[in-house]
């Protein structure tokens, strides 16, 4: 008998090809596409082509609609997290919280062992323990988004893409016919806001914040912002304001409906707590162990450092200053190749 795996179809190219992949690996599998967000029309539009391609490859397929869990999981976060100052990243609260939550529902119910998606990250064994690993396409790595998920569900996770680059996904669609299928544009940012800037999708939802006052990191006022909902840690542009030198927002106090704003040299830090942490294996965690901290899918890493807190926290000692740290933004820990963990930046 056939090893049953559950895939998440989303009509694109990465789970189209992994679909493939997976059959030609010995897989039975069962295609399931989520509904998140979008009205009707939207949806059958975007998994058009999933269904189309399930009914080639002769796989069964399904469309579960979770839109209204998701806007109450994910979107409200989202929505709160700008409020309360903070810059959210909602792949990092939707993939334990929503998506893998939710696969793990439809493999029972369809009776799979195993689910599976279309990202580049990879599982591997180690100690007799199942860890991420990234992606050999260091362009389309996609393990930063996949700290969440704990040490039980990556004994049933499979990765089919991690092996391979962007490029050979896409030859290899063409080489079995989905021509089309291999040119098909990549969707990028955030999913559900649908290409707009993220200040437009809160104000379709009604979300305003009040104006105030932008300050000096001695609390000296220097003009009027337009609402915290606004405006992110690290901003530069679009701050509405001459110094006759650059300055960049430093910090975001909701309390007091306070902008900080300083020079770029301010923003350097050695030190950041975190909140929510998840290690596939925390006894591993040790405060003299060198780990490789990435806190920007498009930016580099940097050494640092972990000490284990009480209540899933930590504190994290950076070996090198770093700028552009925002509270609600994610913290991912490398060894190497291999994912250790995360959590969210609190400080």
């Amino acid at each position: 008998m056939k090893p049953r795996v559950l895939l998440g179809m989303s009509g694109g190219v990465d789970s189209s090809v992994a679909a493939m992949i997976l059959q030609e690996k010995g897989y039975e599998v069962t295609g399931i596409s989520f509904r998140f967000f979008g009205n009707d029309t939207e949806s059958e539009q975007q998994f058009n082509d999933a269904r189309q391609l399930a009914k080639k490859l002769k796989i069964s397929h399904s469309i579960v609609d979770l839109r209204q869990e998701f806007y109450q999981k994910i979107i409200t976060y989202f929505i709160d997290e700008y409020k309360a100052g903070r810059t959210p990243f909602p792949c990092a609260k939707c993939n334990p919280e929503m998506k893998f939550s939710a696969f793990e529902k439809y493999a029972e119910i369809n009776s799979c062992d195993f689910i599976s998606t279309g990202h580049y990250a990879q599982i591997k064994q180690m100690n007799d323990k199942s860890f991420i690993y990234k992606g050999v396409d260091p362009d389309k790595d996609q393990s930063f988004f996949l700290w969440g998920l704990n040490s039980s569900l990556l004994q049933k996770l499979v990765l089919p893409l991690g092996e391979f680059t962007k490029t050979k996904i896409r030859r290899f669609a063409a080489e079995k016919g989905f021509l089309p299928l291999s040119v098909k544009k990549d969707s990028l940012g955030i999913c559900f806001t649908d290409g707009t800037d993220y200040r437009d999708f809160l104000k379709s939802l009604g979300v305003f914040s009040e104006p105030g006052n932008f300050v000096n990191p001695k609390g000296e006022i220097l003009g009027q912002h337009l609402g915290i909902t606004n405006y992110t840690v690290g901003q530069r542009r679009g701050l509405g304001i001459n110094l006759n030198f650059p300055v960049f927002v430093a910090e975001i106090r909701p309390d007091v409906n306070e902008i900080v704003l300083s020079e770029y040299q301010s923003l350097y830090r050695t030190k950041v707590r975190i909140k929510g942490v998840q290690f596939a294996d925390i006894q591993e965690i040790k405060p003299d162990v060198i780990y490789n901290l990435k806190m920007h899918y498009r930016r580099g890493l940097t050494p640092c450092s972990l000490n284990i807190l009480e209540e899933g926290r930590a504190e994290v000692h950076l070996l090198k200053p770093e700028a552009m740290i925002a509270k609600g933004q994610t913290a991912v820990f490398y060894d190497g190749a291999r994912l250790v963990g995360g959590g969210f930046i609190e400080w």
